[in-house]
């Protein structure tokens, strides 16, 4: 007899497209082009919308308790309104960083999502949330004892939610052996 309620409802996650994608170290922005491009932002220009990986501080990593060789962020630029949702299939506890600077002193954690177990799809709320912000910062790691561990990414700028007229995805892998990049995503849509 089927049950007629759901106990623990978990979000839709296709992570087998996720499977076995080709990964090379990213290319990150030096810090002029990261200043140009939120400048640029700031002053209106629609036309650097998308993601850039960069190079945080050791101090802003030491902060978040974030190790390993893979540790990076991505600067994202937004228009003045977009959605952000997290997804997670994987045997370690997944956690990512949605940051307002790179600046450990002066560090704004706009959301900070971390898988509830292993195994889970959920990452953050389930629609995710709404941004107001025109450039963010995102981080993921995988929980190691009392620290993080940096994972890989891929920046797909042509992924597109059903309806949506722009967004870009930050998909991720924990293991350095395996190309799964859907341990700990973050899909943004406007």
């Amino acid at each position: 007899m089927a049950a007629s309620y759901k106990r623990f409802p978990i979000p839709e996650f296709d992570h087998v497209a996720l499977k076995d994608i080709s990964w090379a170290p990213p290319k990150f922005l030096d810090p002029a082009e990261v200043q140009r491009l939120i400048s640029s932002r700031l002053k209106g220009d629609l036309s650097s919308l998308g993601a850039y990986p960069v190079t945080p501080s050791d101090a802003l990593c030491e902060s978040l308790r974030l190790h390993g060789d893979h540790r990076h962020a991505v600067l994202c630029i937004l228009p003045d309104r977009s959605t952000v949702m997290g997804r997670s299939n994987a045997w370690s506890i997944q956690q990512a960083w949605i940051l307002s600077s790179l600046e450990a002193q002066s560090l704004n954690v706009i959301a900070q999502w971390k898988t509830p177990r292993p195994m889970n799809t959920r990452l953050g709320p389930e629609n995710g949330i709404e941004l107001s912000a025109q450039a963010v910062y995102v981080l993921t790691g995988h929980r190691y004892g009392d620290h993080w561990i940096g994972n890989r990414s891929i920046i797909q700028p042509e992924w597109r939610k059903e309806g949506a007229s722009g967004g870009f995805a930050i998909v991720s892998a924990s293991l350095d052996e395996v190309n799964n990049f859907h341990d700990c995503n973050l899909y943004f849509s406007w």
